[in-house]
């Protein structure tokens, strides 16, 4: 039996939050959300994930700040990122996390579950440590 794949939604707006969280788990992923990124740190200290999905504005820590913590702390989660800004390009800093895409909200739900899958057939990243949320 294969083994689910476990996927943490970062995003302060518990609507979407819900709605990716219903759209994930009724495909057969394990699903972990969290509110921000401050939140989202403190759950990768005790696990790992196969994929993050996360928006880039949020309070306390946002989106930026969580993929260069994530690179500081050597992460190997693959990372989709969701913004209402299109042009914004996270991925182009050397600091952060690789970004595998970016989704410009609002997406279509199918599309989103087509890159969700394929972010998750790329090859499995070796190495995850844990990361500090303070």
């Amino acid at each position: 039996m294969a083994q689910l794949k476990k996927i943490l939604v970062v995003d302060d707006e518990a609507g979407i939050r819900e709605l990716l969280f219903d759209v994930l788990s009724s495909s057969g992923f394990k699903v972990t959300l969290a509110k921000d990124g401050i939140d989202s740190l403190e759950v990768m200290q005790k696990r790992h994930f196969d994929l993050l999905i996360t928006d880039v504005h949020m309070p306390r820590l946002d989106g930026i700040g969580l993929l260069k913590r994530m690179k500081e702390a050597g992460r190997r989660e693959r990372v989709i990122v969701m913004s209402g800004s299109p042009t914004q390009r996270p991925w182009g800093c050397e600091d952060t996390q690789p970004v595998y895409t970016q989704l410009s909200k609002p997406f279509p739900l199918d599309s989103f579950l087509d890159v969700v899958s394929s972010a998750l057939a790329q090859p499995k990243a070796k190495g995850q440590r844990s990361i500090r949320a303070n």
